[in-house]
């Protein structure tokens, strides 16, 4: 297990080196700051990924730590939410390896409200890659829109930290963006196809302002506005 200290203003950091479900995050904050009231992220959350980035590990490594971090940051140390990683779904059609880190928020009775699903940076540069992951994350939602308590079940897709905003409604069922269908069954993917659509960094300001606005709708629609 690694730990790491990030200086007196910010957490201590821990990841297990071998399995991402074991991640574990002490939050020995001195100087606490609450999403709510943060202009930008935090400069510890942000070393917290360099630091990710830079070690030769594993994806699963490099990035279950830093983004269940940022999660549990944007919904609070309370006892409104937490944050859970899933396994991968029990589906013969696909590689279990597609699935590396899957993270839901739920609160406090279980039920899923955020849905986090990662996959390494190269997935972005690849049609056939950003194919499956707008597959995936849309399976991510068949099995547990059903379940959201509040009217919307908001999702990201991140390849690295470069990602995609999802929203389902628990109303009509419907997700958007809407999925693009394979144009055509027996060719293979297009350079150009949903090329783009993963062009913001969730730690560049936009990411932090977009957050924001997904995690307020969130504590609205739960009544937690004050967590």
């Amino acid at each position: 297990m690694f730990v790491h200290y990030l200086g007196p203003d910010y957490d201590f950091y821990c990841c297990h080196l071998f399995n991402p479900f074991c991640c574990i995050i002490l939050t020995l904050v001195l100087d606490p700051m609450s999403f709510q009231t943060d202009k930008a992220w935090p400069a510890g959350l942000l070393t917290i990924f360099e630091h990710g980035r830079a070690r030769h590990a594993t994806f699963e490594n490099r990035y279950y730590g830093p983004y269940n971090k940022l999660l549990s940051h944007c919904f609070g140390s309370g006892f409104n939410f937490y944050v859970a990683p899933q396994s991968p779904p029990r589906d013969d059609r696909r590689d279990t390896v597609d699935f590396i880190v899957f993270l839901v928020v739920f609160d406090s009775q279980d039920k899923p409200v955020f849905l986090l699903e990662v996959k390494d940076d190269g997935w972005a540069q690849k049609a056939e890659l950003r194919y499956r992951a707008d597959i995936h994350i849309r399976d991510r939602y068949a099995l547990m829109l059903d379940e959201c308590p509040i009217p919307r079940l908001w999702g990201l897709s991140a390849l690295g930290t470069s990602v995609r905003v999802y929203c389902g409604d628990t109303t009509n069922y419907q997700v958007t963006p809407a999925a693009i269908s394979r144009p055509q069954p027996s060719y293979v993917l297009l350079p150009s196809f949903l090329a783009g659509e993963w062009d913001m960094d969730i730690l560049s300001q936009e990411g932090f302002e977009k957050m924001k606005e997904i995690v307020n709708d969130i504590l609205v629609q739960t009544g937690n506005v004050n967590v």
